[in-house]
């Protein structure tokens, strides 16, 4: 019965929206979880931690850091034999998008409660979010990190710090200059 449930609120969030909502993402990771054979840790990044934390209705696509070798290889494995009809982003280790995550990034992602048995969710720490999307930082971006200092009264000064904590595969001169934007306009 619920499996049937499951399957048939999977097929409807995919099939009536072009974005998921948290509900759409829960009902999405109940699939996962059903066939997952042992458990994992998935942390949300992005738009998805942002619908995690209710500070969005829904995102465009879901995103997760998988900091587990074998968890990410089972994800993986999963993702393409269920094929749910909507992009799923995941990053190795401590990645997210071009980013490379300080070491503590766990250690202040929020654990989100779920009914799962075999999915633990954390939820990346604003700050982070906000630090996440330095690099790229478009229109949407630009949005998230103005919603994100809004809602969590989020200093100058602490996203200055935090950013300075990251790493990255892409241009260190981008994320420097978009970084000055932030802090010159955004505060």
């Amino acid at each position: 019965m619920i499996r049937t449930l499951l399957k048939s609120t999977l097929s409807n969030t995919v099939d009536s929206m072009t974005r998921v909502s948290k509900t759409g993402l829960l009902s999405i990771l109940y699939v996962f979880d059903e066939r997952l054979p042992h458990k994992i840790l998935l942390v949300a990044v992005g738009g998805t931690a942002m619908t995690m934390l209710g500070i969005k209705a829904s995102t465009k696509d879901i995103d997760f850091n998988i900091p587990e070798k074998k968890d990410y290889e089972e994800f993986v494995r999963l993702y393409k034999a269920i094929s749910p009809g909507v992009a799923i982003d995941y990053y190795p280790n401590n990645t997210v998008f071009t980013e490379v995550l300080p070491e503590d990034y766990l250690s202040i992602a929020s654990d989100y409660k779920s009914n799962f048995e075999n999915i633990r969710i954390k939820v990346l720490n604003p700050v982070d979010i906000v630090c996440s999307k330095i690099s790229r930082c478009d229109e949407a971006d630009i949005e998230d990190i103005k919603s994100c200092i809004k809602i969590y009264s989020l200093k100058k000064s602490e996203v200055a710090a935090r950013a300075s904590l990251y790493a990255r595969v892409g241009s260190d001169e981008i994320f420097q200059s978009n970084l000055n934007f932030i802090l010159e306009n955004l505060f």
